[in-house]
């Protein structure tokens, strides 16, 4: 329990103000919850979708999911994949893209990934059937923090001193790593079914492939890849349910 709360946490700005005793090795522990997290988020996300649908009409109930989601979050993800963007697209070499990723300041690149990821999750969300955005909402955190596994176990981290990405990349047990992979597909499976499952190989394979493009470009993984992934992931499970919905 001491760890599921740590990594609650880490992870979100849900207010628990219990001071843990922690080691540097409990968040690798931890990893094993991140499907449990996410299905919280997901849970207040679809919350706040289904009261603001019974006050307002049109898009404020996206738009308000929408805010509810980084506020939950604290937009921990977001920095990531704006770092990232201004990072990997800027076409330099490894050790300055390492650089610009820990540069604090936003560039032309990471507003560009942020605009296009919250034009494609606005979308996505309003053009989902009320049926199947129930599931979609609650499912996208869950395979999204899920599927970041991917990129810690037995990876390498690509930057020479330590970091929040040091804490998870390379660090967790194949037990914790089966944990949380297996709670995370039981989760998809019970609450998407057959949508989930197609979602959760689709997500699978886009996130082997994005890791092996980033190991390529950075030898390694670095805490910004982690969120970046986390937003791809969570927008990629939202935009095939609309896919999926319109084929089905």
């Amino acid at each position: 329990m001491r760890k599921f709360i740590l990594i609650i946490q880490f992870m979100t700005r849900i207010p628990i103000n219990l001071s843990l005793e922690v080691k540097r090795e409990d968040f690798a522990d931890a990893v094993r919850y991140f499907p449990l997290v996410g299905l919280i988020i997901g849970a207040i996300d679809l919350l706040i979708y289904i009261i603001t649908c019974k006050l307002f009409h049109g898009m404020l109930p996206v738009v308000f999911t929408m805010i509810s989601h980084i506020i939950v979050t604290g937009g921990l993800h977001l920095d990531g994949l704006s770092d990232t963007a201004d990072g990997i697209f800027s076409g330099r070499s490894k050790d300055k893209i390492l650089e610009i990723m820990k540069d604090s300041r936003v560039g032309t690149f990471g507003v560009l990934a942020l605009v296009a990821l919250m034009l494609l999750k606005f979308s996505a969300i309003e053009e989902l059937s009320r049926v199947n955005i129930y599931s979609a909402l609650l499912i996208s955190p869950v395979i999204s923090r899920t599927l970041t596994t991917l990129l810690m176990y037995k990876r390498r981290y690509a930057r020479e001193k330590e970091g929040l990405g040091d804490l998870f990349i390379g660090k967790i047990s194949t037990l914790t790593f089966s944990i949380a992979l297996a709670l995370g597909i039981i989760i998809t499976l019970a609450v998407g079914r057959t949508y989930g499952l197609i979602v959760i190989v689709i997500g699978f394979i886009f996130t082997v492939c994005f890791r092996s493009y980033i190991e390529k470009r950075l030898d390694g993984i670095t805490g910004d890849i982690l969120g970046a992934s986390v937003e791809l992931n969570e927008v990629l499970v939202l935009v095939v349910f609309c896919l999926l919905q319109n084929i089905i």
